[in-house]
C-alpha cells in the first residue's frame, strides 16, 4: 500500500513527465484527438442513418386482399383473427368501394379513365399495420406465411423490394460502423502505446536506479498509467470540444438529426480515458516486463 508521500510524488511525476515531453505529448494528443474525432462522427452518422432506417420501414404495410362475395360475418370474423397474429400492430378494412377511391385519387388527371368501366374490378382487403420488430423480411415471410393458407385470402401484397433494400443498407451501416470503429480503437491505443514507449526509453536510467532502491512495479507503472490517462482525457475533451463547437455552428443544418447530449459526449470522454489506460498498461507490461504483484 503506498503512503500518502509516495502518491504525492507520483502525481507530480506524472505532470512533470507530461511537461518534460510537451512536443512528444502534444502532438499524440492531437493524433488521437483527430482519430476519435472520426470515431465521434461515425458514431453519429450511424445514429442517423438508422433513425433514417427505421423511419423508413414505417412505411411497410401488408395488404390481404379477399375473395369475392364473402359474407359480412365472415369477414367481420376476420379482423380479430388478423389482430392475433404476432407481429401485427393495426388492422384496417378497404372495401371495394374505398379501393376504388383510393386507385382514383393515386391516378390523378388520369382518372376519367376509370369511367369507361362497367363494374369496380377491385377486391376488399385488409390492411395490417406491422409493429416496429415485425418490419423485417424474415418477420413478413412469417406473417404472410400464416395468413396464406385461409380460404377466405385471394392474396397477399407487401413491399418486399423495399424490405431487401433495407435489410442490406442496415447491414451494410452495421458492418462499417463495426469495422471502424475497431479501426480507430486500436489506433487510439496504439498511439498512446507507442507514445509510452518511447517515454519509457527515455527513461530507462531512471527506472534502473528505481529498481535497484526497491521501488516496486505499481510505484514504477504509477506515473505511465497516469499520463496514458492524462493524454486520452485531453484528446477526448478536445474532440468534443471541436465536434460540440462544430455542431453549435450548424445548428440550423442539424435540425432533426440526432446529435450527442453532453452526458453522452461526457461518457465518450470518460472512453478515452479508459483507451489512454489500455493503451499506457500494454505498453509497459510488453517492454519493461513488468507484473502485477499479488
Amino acid at each position: 500500500m503506498l503512503s500518502g508521500s509516495q502518491w504525492k510524488y507520483l502525481a507530480r511525476e506524472s505532470v512533470a513527465g507530461f511537461r518534460r515531453r510537451t512536443l512528444t505529448t502534444g502532438v499524440t494528443i492531437l493524433i488521437m484527438s483527430s482519430s476519435l474525432m472520426v470515431l465521434a462522427v461515425l458514431t453519429m452518422t450511424t445514429l442517423n442513418l438508422g433513425n433514417l432506417l427505421d423511419t423508413a420501414r414505417q412505411g411497410i404495410d401488408m395488404r390481404v386482399f379477399l375473395m369475392d362475395n364473402l359474407p359480412a360475418q365472415q369477414l367481420a370474423e376476420l379482423q380479430p383473427r388478423l389482430l392475433r397474429i404476432p407481429g401485427v400492430a393495426d388492422v384496417q378494412f378497404i372495401s371495394r368501394d374505398m379501393a376504388l377511391d383510393e386507385f382514383r385519387q393515386s391516378l390523378g388527371d388520369d382518372a376519367s379513365l376509370l369511367a369507361l368501366l362497367d363494374a369496380n374490378p377491385l377486391p376488399a382487403s385488409y390492411r395490417l399495420e406491422l409493429t416496429r420488430g415485425s418490419r423485417t423480411l424474415q418477420a413478413v415471410h412469417g406473417i404472410r406465411d400464416e395468413i396464406a393458407g385461409w380460404e377466405e385470402v385471394s392474396d397477399i401484397l407487401y413491399n418486399q423490394e423495399w424490405i431487401d433494400v433495407l435489410e442490406r443498407w442496415t447491414y451494410r451501416f452495421q458492418m462499417a460502423s463495426l469495422v471502424v470503429g475497431l479501426v480507430v480503437f486500436l489506433a487510439a491505443i496504439f498511439v498512446i502505446s507507442n507514445t509510452v514507449k518511447l517515454t519509457i526509453a527515455s527513461s530507462s536510467a531512471v527506472i534502473r536506479v528505481q529498481k535497484l532502491v526497491g521501488a516496486t512495479n505499481t510505484f514504477i507503472r504509477t506515473p505511465f498509467i497516469c499520463e496514458g490517462m492524462m493524454q486520452g482525457l485531453l484528446a477526448g475533451t478536445l474532440a468534443m470540444g471541436l465536434l460540440a463547437t462544430a455542431m453549435h455552428v450548424m445548428k440550423d443544418e442539424l435540425t432533426g438529426l440526432i446529435v450527442f447530449t453532453p452526458a453522452q459526449m461526457a461518457g465518450f470522454v470518460g472512453l478515452c480515458v479508459v483507451l489512454g489506460l489500455i493503451g499506457s498498461w500494454a505498453a509497459m507490461g510488453k517492454y519493461l516486463g513488468l507484473r502485477s504483484e499479488g
